[in-house]
């Protein structure tokens, strides 16, 4: 069954990267938008299309922002438990590898000839 399903752990890290720095650029247009300055663009007609654009896509890109957070909060839970079972599996396996040779090493001790180097 494992052979079906693959996660790769360095995907999904540069994932939560990518949404993080997606997030941020929302946030810094809608910091933008907002500002004083942002209906001082030139023009009568130009700062009331500015205005009205704020307006439209300011609650907009605020939702968008914040299911980009939701979404990279889930993506960095995801890879942390992923990161935690797949260190389990790999210190469970190294227990058993060393249990192994502890075992092996005692089956050669005692099948050796009396005398044997």
């Amino acid at each position: 069954m494992s052979g079906f399903f693959q996660v790769d752990l360095d995907v999904l890290q540069q994932m939560t990267k990518t949404l993080q720095d997606a997030g941020d650029q929302m946030e810094a247009g809608l910091k933008a938008m907002s500002s004083s300055q942002a209906g001082q663009l030139g023009t009568a007609a130009l700062n009331k299309a500015a205005d009205g654009f704020q307006h439209t896509w300011q609650y907009g890109l605020g939702q968008l922002t914040q299911m980009i957070k939701e979404t990279n909060e889930g993506v960095k839970k995801a890879h942390d438990a992923y990161k935690q079972v797949d260190d389990g599996i790999e210190q469970t396996v190294s227990k058993i590898n060393g249990s192994m040779m502890g075992q092996i090493d005692q089956i050669v001790a005692a099948a050796k000839p009396r005398g044997a180097q």
